[in-house]
């Protein structure tokens, strides 16, 4: 009896204290693991935006982008990524607040790593995000936060915190860093193999 009123009373502790709620999920309510691939689609009000591995302008999947960018309803299928955890992770579960760096999925011949990496700029922007990253390094590692329905990158520590944003500039959509940027919403889709 003992035995039992102890065990109620840890797992609703652990509940108050938010362990359980800080699990990042997919679109299916399934928990995000480490080293299984995703596509990310942007929630915005148009749908149908998905994170690419793709020149702009080009239909070309080996082509050699720089960074990640958008497309809306892409030519091909949008390039899924996988979330890289420090080794100390056991559970390889992927939580919210979690230091982590993003791959694509088997990157291409470009002489890169497929690793998200912020490069500084000068403001407004902060940063934009390129694809020669190391894992887990400081300018390769990201957070996953909670937006009112769905999720959002965020980059940086303390005072430095910046937002994973959508820029248009001439035509191209690509990812920024920027610190006063608003919310861009996102939401994970496993990738099926």
């Amino acid at each position: 009896m003992m035995i039992s009123f102890l065990f109620v009373a840890i797992t609703t502790l652990s509940s108050v204290l938010g362990e359980d709620n800080d699990v990042v999920f997919d679109e299916d309510g399934s928990p995000i693991k480490a080293n299984v691939p995703y596509y990310i689609s942007f929630m915005t009000m148009d749908y149908g935006m998905w994170i690419c591995r793709m020149r702009f302008g080009s239909n070309d999947p080996k082509s050699c982008p720089q960074q990640p960018v958008m497309f809306t309803y892409p030519p091909i299928p949008p390039t899924p990524v996988v979330f890289l955890l420090p080794s100390t992770v056991s559970d390889n579960i992927v939580r919210e607040s979690a230091k982590l760096s993003i791959k694509f999925v088997n990157p291409l011949q470009c002489g890169e790593s497929g690793i998200w990496r912020v490069v500084q700029r000068s403001p407004p922007i902060d940063g934009e995000v390129v694809l020669n990253g190391t894992k887990l390094s400081n300018d390769s590692t990201f957070t996953i936060h909670t937006t009112n329905e769905y999720y959002m990158f965020r980059f940086g520590e303390g005072d430095r915190l910046t937002t994973i944003s959508l820029s248009n500039d001439r035509g191209i959509q690509r990812l920024l860093s920027k610190r006063y940027s608003g919310e861009m919403e996102i939401l994970f889709y496993p990738a099926k193999r």
